[in-house]
């Protein structure tokens, strides 16, 4: 009887958005068609979206195996929190998240104070029109509340892969982030229909913040769920839908910076808008590749090709009519000479790098897929290509953002720059000879990278001792600034340390044998078996010793799920400041004696999380900052 209520909701949420939708499209012939309060359909259909998600979160914790997405998804075995998580564990409940995020972010702007009403109205309008189109793609082939008959006694499983805690909390910070730009892309498109006002900036900015955040969140942690529970010993491994979600993060980036200049300059308008539309449509393009079954991909969740097509027509009906509204209405705003040596400049300059990054990446994601259609070739696209294009951008990438601060606004002198900021480069030199003496044996391609990371974050330091040397108080918006720009540093730090100088070992192990990585003796004692909830587990244990003084005992798993008949790999992990000792245990050897075993040592990766969590922590000061200056 529930997941029956669950389907009436999700069909009330399509009937009201279709009003929304149907004034949007008929406001092009009649404006003056008729007259609806966009506010109420849009608490409305938030509040029966809301009911038909809770509908199908009480199906699965109750079992209810009559629905396919139930019996497909989960069983009797399975612990609560991956029956709560096996709700978005799978195509059909992730989109019925995703809707609901969609209309959660169009309720929140229903109580947005700075807009006027008819603003308000026609932002939400826009708004209502993508849950319309989002919604029909649910009902019309991905309906969570299918039913089968007879049904199954008991469930297949959840996908073993997602049976881990970080999956309660990665999808949902993912799609704040993705499907939050959907607001954005609204509030742009209103925007344009009503005559571009500066004023919208102001209603924007606090939206782009939010939607960052949580998008860095989202694939922060994301990363962090394939590092320790894929067993492949890394943090990123260019996977197409991790391409996804970054290339969305990346002109999100750029439009962060864009809007701080469109604020207080009230220039870069026309970037804003452009890169606002921009963003949702990567978003989309990001669902498109991993809900249409052309990607393989443990992360990939559908192979449907009916879904596939109708996700690339929501995809070109939303980009064309982006693309039409900003080219039909849009406007000469104020224009503005920018010189390269300027706090406007940098910033450009940081946005292009940022730009053709996003490019060359959405191409070596894209390429493979057109390849195999148009010329019935298969091309594999993968870390070496990316790493090759990433690297030269970040070499200027870099400059920009140490440089960008010390500049100023409108128009700066290089001698004189270069003078204000001698110390800082003298400070850069030293840094550099120091990197160098302390890892001169490693590449030369690490100490590069190492170095640039320290001048990051040394940078930053120095800009808060500025402030502190002159006695004032370092403003808000600049210390928000500055922990974001630590984050980046420690991040390349962590990235070049796991991926240019991590060490590996792959072997036969014996019972009692002891081997050395960096300066860790990892001795081998032996199998044992346990029994989890829902999996029988091979687990090995390991000894790990430090000047010949054991400091920890580390337990990776081979996991064999009763229900799916699947097996996985549980690595164990002992992190540092200065790396983590990296353990996974593969197969048993013929003579039952020696067990493939997997060791890594990959230096400075906590930095990575740190940076991760600086980056977010820096964008919600802004945000913050934002809210009150409204």
């Amino acid at each position: 009887m529930i997941s029956e209520i669950g389907f009436v909701f999700l069909t009330l949420t399509l009937v009201i958005s279709s009003f929304s939708f149907a004034q949007l499209i008929y406001s092009h012939v009649n404006s003056r068609f008729f007259v609806l309060d966009h506010l109420k359909i849009t608490n409305l259909i938030f509040f029966f979206t809301l009911s038909s998600f809770i509908s199908l979160t009480y199906s699965f914790l109750i079992s209810d195996f009559s629905l396919n997405v139930v019996a497909q998804n989960s069983n009797s075995q399975l612990p609560t929190i991956y029956k709560f998580t096996g709700v978005w564990g799978n195509h059909e409940g992730s989109i019925l998240l995703w809707l609901l995020v969609m209309t959660f972010f169009g309720f929140l702007f229903s109580k947005n104070s700075s807009a006027t009403e008819e603003f308000k109205n026609n932002v939400l309008k826009i708004q209502n029109s993508l849950c319309f189109l989002v919604v029909s793609f649910i009902i019309f082939t991905s309906n969570p509340f299918e039913k089968s008959f007879p049904y199954p006694i008991e469930g297949s499983d959840l996908n073993p892969l997602l049976q881990d805690p970080g999956l309660a909390i990665h999808p949902p910070f993912l799609y704040l982030g993705y499907v939050g730009f959907s607001i954005i892309y609204s509030i742009s498109v209103a925007a344009l229909s009503d005559g571009v006002k500066n004023y919208f900036i102001k209603i924007l900015k606090p939206w782009v913040f939010i939607s960052w955040i949580f998008l860095t969140c989202g694939i922060g942690l994301g990363s962090w769920w394939a590092y320790y529970e894929l067993g492949w010993g890394g943090f990123w491994f260019w996977d197409p839908v991790e391409n996804a979600s970054l290339l969305p993060w990346l002109t999100a980036s750029a439009l962060l910076h864009t809007i701080v200049v469109a604020d207080k300059k009230k220039i870069f308008i026309n970037w804003t808008i452009i890169l606002s539309i921009l963003t949702f449509i990567l978003s989309l393009l990001g669902t498109f590749l991993v809900r249409s079954g052309v990607l393989v991909s443990v992360h990939a969740f559908a192979n449907d090709p009916t879904r596939g097509v109708y996700i690339l027509l929501l995809l070109a009906s939303i980009s064309f009519f982006g693309i039409f509204k900003y080219v039909n209405k849009n406007i000469q705003l104020r224009r503005a000479d920018i010189t390269l040596i300027s706090r406007e400049g940098m910033i450009s300059l940081n946005n292009i790098f940022m730009l053709s990054l996003t490019f060359t990446i959405l191409v070596g994601t894209i390429y493979p897929l057109f390849a195999s259609v148009l010329f019935n070739s298969k091309i594999s696209v993968g870390a070496p290509f990316f790493n090759s294009i990433l690297m030269p951008v970040m070499f200027p990438f870099i400059a920009g953002m140490i440089i960008g601060p010390y500049t100023k606004w409108g128009k700066d002198d290089l001698i004189v720059l270069l003078n204000r900021i001698k110390v800082l480069i003298l400070c850069f030199f030293i840094i550099s000879l120091l990197v160098w003496y302390l890892n001169y044996k490693t590449p030369i391609l690490s100490i590069i990278f190492i170095a640039l990371g320290c001048w990051i974050i040394f940078s930053s330091l120095f800009e808060v001792f500025q402030f502190i040397n002159k006695k004032l108080r370092v403003p808000k918006k600049i210390f928000a600034q500055i922990t974001a720009h630590i984050g980046i540093g420690l991040l390349i730090i962590g990235a070049t340390g796991s991926s240019i100088l991590k060490q590996e070992k792959i072997q036969f192990q014996e019972v009692g044998q002891s081997l050395k990585i960096k300066n860790f003796d990892v001795e081998f004692l032996g199998v044992k078996k346990i029994e989890g909830p829902n999996y029988i587990s091979q687990m090995g244990v390991f000894s790990i010793k430090k000047q010949g003084e054991q400091i920890k005992i580390l337990r990776p798993e081979k996991r064999f799920y009763n229900a799916g008949k699947q097996v996985t790999t549980e690595a164990a992990i002992h992190s540092s400041i200065f790396g983590d000792l990296y353990i996974a245990i593969g197969d048993v050897h013929e003579d039952k004696t020696k067990w493939t075993t997997r060791i890594w040592f990959n230096p400075f990766t906590i930095w990575i999380w740190i940076g991760v969590f600086l980056l977010a922590s820096g964008g919600s000061l802004s945000f913050l900052n934002s809210l009150s200056r409204k």
